[in-house]
């Protein structure tokens, strides 16, 4: 019996050294060590064997579970960021909805436009937030809304916004730090829109992608295929990860310079954890911590994985009155739509 608490205690610690490298490893910008960011992705899946190393202690040495508590606590949001633990808002809860969807440009399917325009009707969508909009074909959605922008301004693929409220201003926005002149450099835009009660800001945005293909992950069983195909993933998530470690400086720059009240919403192509998200959590509230319901994972090809995550956020000045956040489950893409949900003010702001 000693030798076996001995096994697990060892185990214990490396479990414990192991959270707090993740952990604070992944709160390290990507542009400074690329492809730290991505330890982030882990994160969430320390809270099992936590909670099993927890339920073991209790059972022999209570005194043991310190440091599997403390690795909870540093868990917390990352978890709480994935898992839904809300429930829908009734109806009388919701004056107006915003919803953030990454539409594949349409490829997914003959007719997906028609289907994407039916489904924002069904589910009320009065500010629609889209990436990878490929403007050429984007008619049936855009009849719906009669007020639109584009960034960049042209017909190729972007991101939009459509809205039901007025827009009184908008522009794209480029991710300076991106040296070549690409998709990830220009994949931002924002629209101040007058509600009824108010105005606000939408900033929409696509952060760069790692690249990576299922073909990619296709290994034949040899030691230089492993090797081979390992460098060249390595190569590629490091590139994307000092990329977005790039683009967030620009995405913290751009909520501080609103004057408006923010929803930062978009495909941020990482899980709600690491540095950005750590840094926009003093500034906006994340509505999926705690009101958070609906599907598991946004990205269709992680979850067929078996990998339920999430790497589409919209977070929101705390200011705006959100009621719920919820991910739909609807296959018109190779993400799932999320939805946030708004109620009407229940005071006057002050002047």
């Amino acid at each position: 019996m000693k030798k076996r608490l001995w096994i697990l205690r060892t185990f214990n610690v490396g479990l414990f050294y192991a959270t707090l490298l993740i952990g604070f490893g992944s709160l390290l910008p990507g542009h400074w060590i690329p492809g730290s960011g991505v330890l982030s992705i882990l994160f969430p899946f320390l809270l099992f064997p936590h909670l099993i190393m927890i339920l073991i202690w209790a059972r022999f040495r209570p005194q043991h579970m310190l440091k599997n508590l403390i690795s909870l606590a540093l868990l917390f949001f990352p978890v709480m960021a994935q898992f839904p633990i809300g429930t829908s808002p009734a109806n009388e809860q919701t004056t107006w909805k915003v919803a953030s969807y990454n539409v594949r440009a349409f490829y997914q399917q003959r007719g997906i436009a028609n289907d994407i325009a039916r489904w924002t009707q069904s589910e009320h969508i009065d500010i629609l937030c889209t990436q990878e909009m490929r403007r050429s074909v984007a008619n049936p959605v855009a009849a719906h809304y009669p007020y639109r922008v584009y960034a960049s301004n042209n017909k190729r693929i972007g991101t939009a916004i459509y809205s039901k409220f007025p827009i009184i201003n908008h522009g794209s926005l480029v991710f300076e730090a991106i040296e070549e002149n690409s998709y990830a450099k220009r994949s931002a835009g924002y629209a101040d829109i007058a509600l009824p009660d108010d105005t606000i800001r939408i900033i929409n945005i696509h952060l760069s992608s790692t690249g990576i293909k299922d073909m990619d992950m296709e290994i034949e069983p040899s030691r230089e295929e492993w090797i081979e195909k390992g460098q060249f993933m390595a190569k590629k998530i490091a590139r994307s990860d000092r990329d977005r470690g790039k683009q967030g400086r620009s995405i913290l720059q751009w909520v501080d310079e609103s004057p408006y009240p923010v929803v930062l919403t978009g495909d941020f192509n990482s899980v709600p954890g690491g540095n950005l998200y750590a840094r926009l959590l003093w500034k906006l509230d994340d509505p999926y911590l705690f009101k958070g319901s609906g599907a598991w994972g946004s990205y269709l090809p992680l979850l067929q994985k078996g990998l339920p995550l999430r790497i589409d956020w919209t977070l929101v000045d705390e200011q705006l009155p959100y009621s719920g956040q919820y991910l739909s489950d609807v296959a018109f893409s190779d993400h799932r739509p999320l939805i946030t949900t708004f109620s009407a003010r229940t005071e006057p702001q002050e002047d």
